[in-house]
């Protein structure tokens, strides 16, 4: 079906203003803080190891730090994944306790933001992460001393 030279001189009139007009911006989506339960299921799998390191870390921090909660740990986990920087005080103390056993750990990078991922996972299931809640942390305390048990 042909347009006619009035229909075809509009849409070529159009087009040209769409392409005067500056690029639209890239948005970009932010990562995703869980993952799909086949993802979940192959790093649980994969990863076993910097996963328990995870957790050991994120229990530990809440022993000696008295502001660490659940919420906390989302935060401080979210900032991580995100790799955007926290001002929450007590998250950044929790943020630079996981750098520093990552950097103890041999993983990449993908596989650490998906273990990551797979711990804030556990947290936003386990937990409704308000202050002052330690869901999350009481199961994460019984998972660990039930996996050393083993």
């Amino acid at each position: 079906m042909a347009l006619s030279a009035k229909k075809l001189q509009e849409v070529m009139k159009e087009k040209r203003r769409r392409d005067k007009l500056p690029p639209r911006p890239v948005i970009v989506e932010p990562l995703s803080l869980t993952l799909k339960p086949r993802e979940l299921s192959r790093i649980t799998e994969r990863c076993s190891i910097v996963l328990l390191a995870i957790e050991t870390t994120l229990v530990q921090s809440a022993r000696e730090l008295s502001q660490v909660d659940d919420l906390v740990v989302k935060q401080a986990l979210a900032s991580l994944i995100r790799q955007t920087p926290t001002t929450d005080e007590p998250a950044a103390s929790v943020v630079s306790m996981l750098d520093a056993k990552r950097a103890t750990l041999a993983v990449s990078d993908e596989d650490w933001i998906d273990s990551l991922r797979a711990i804030c996972n556990s947290v936003i299931q386990h937990s409704k992460s308000n202050a002052g809640s330690f869901s999350y942390l009481t199961h994460a305390r019984a998972f660990l001393i039930k996996a050393r048990a083993l």
